[in-house]
């Protein structure tokens, strides 16, 4: 009887990658992750989803992305809704748009800079308003302990106990 191992499936998905001895001329397009280690003559265009460009990667034009990663060289405008990183030995010639950005040292960028806002996340609705309280009004609760609780009568006062006995000294 044999028995068959299967193979778990990948909880991340890698995306496409644009070999080394890969040239593409004209727009890319996509609903995926990219990585480019070839070159791309023209536009990339990934709104939703992440670029990288990797080491040995060069874009020809300008590159639109949820995040942009620039390992390589780019010639070309950069936009970003979430971030652009500029890693070391990369190089950028273009102008920047994004929310955030990062720039290492031994990079090198010529361009212009423009960060934009991110919307701020709407706060929740305010709690329905309950029924007013007088502040200075008196709670039970506030009083201190020694006045919420009745004392124990002790030994240096009369109060005595003894298995039969009732406290307070009565037989």
């Amino acid at each position: 009887m044999s028995t068959f191992t299967t193979r778990p499936e990948p909880t991340t998905r890698l995306g496409a990658i644009i070999g080394k001895t890969v040239s593409v001329k004209g727009t890319v397009t996509g609903r995926e992750d990219i990585q480019v280690d070839g070159r791309i003559d023209g536009d990339v265009d990934l709104p939703e989803n992440r670029c990288t460009i990797g080491a040995g990667g060069h874009i020809q034009g300008g590159v639109r992305a949820r995040e942009v990663v620039v390992l390589g060289s780019v010639n070309g405008n950069l936009e970003a809704s979430e971030r652009i990183e500029i890693r070391r030995n990369a190089r950028v010639i273009g102008d920047l748009k994004a929310a955030r950005l990062v720039m290492e040292d031994e990079s090198y960028f010529k361009g212009n800079v423009d960060t934009i806002k991110t919307e701020a996340p709407k706060p929740a609705p305010a709690p329905a308003p309950g029924p007013r309280r007088n502040p200075l009004a008196f709670r039970w609760s506030s009083r201190p302990p020694s006045c919420r609780t009745r004392r124990r009568p002790s030994a240096s006062r009369g109060a005595q106990y003894a298995p039969g006995r009732l406290r307070g000294g009565a037989p």
